[in-house]
């Protein structure tokens, strides 16, 4: 991930393994993509028309990806806006590092669920989330 952290982002598309029984893939390979380890693990829902994010962070790094439904997502880095389509159906891991704004917005009529790992854990008095405008 040594190139996608100089960019601020990157999106990698995840091997699955199906069978009879369904879908398997693994999401996060802390030794493979070079995560570090002392943060958190988080699951969040986007309900219908709804929008979470518009924010960066300064210091954390967050991984993630949609486990049920479809979202649109939304990064801005210095250089580059990105618009993208994210589904359980194409498993893809998300990664945004400090500075990287970012959103989700569900256009569909159903919930969507995100698993996300942040590189630190939550500390409420000084939380590294800073919102802007809509992007």
């Amino acid at each position: 991930m040594t190139n996608s952290k100089k960019k601020g982002y990157s999106i990698k598309k995840v091997k699955t393994f199906d069978d009879k029984r369904g879908s398997l893939f693994e999401a996060l390979r802390f030794k493979t993509e070079n995560i570090p380890g002392k943060g958190q693990v988080y699951v969040y829902t986007v309900e219908p028309g709804a929008r979470r994010g518009d924010h960066y962070h300064k210091k954390k790094e967050e991984w993630f990806f949609c486990v049920s439904g479809e979202l649109e997502l939304l990064i801005k880095t210095e250089n580059k806006k990105i618009v993208k389509n994210i589904s359980s159906n194409i498993p893809e891991i998300i990664y945004v590092g400090p500075g990287t704004i970012h959103t989700l917005v569900n256009k569909t009529k159903k919930r969507s669920v995100v698993v996300a790992y942040a590189s630190k854990e939550l500390d409420k008095k000084n939380p590294d989330t800073y919102q802007v405008s809509e992007i």
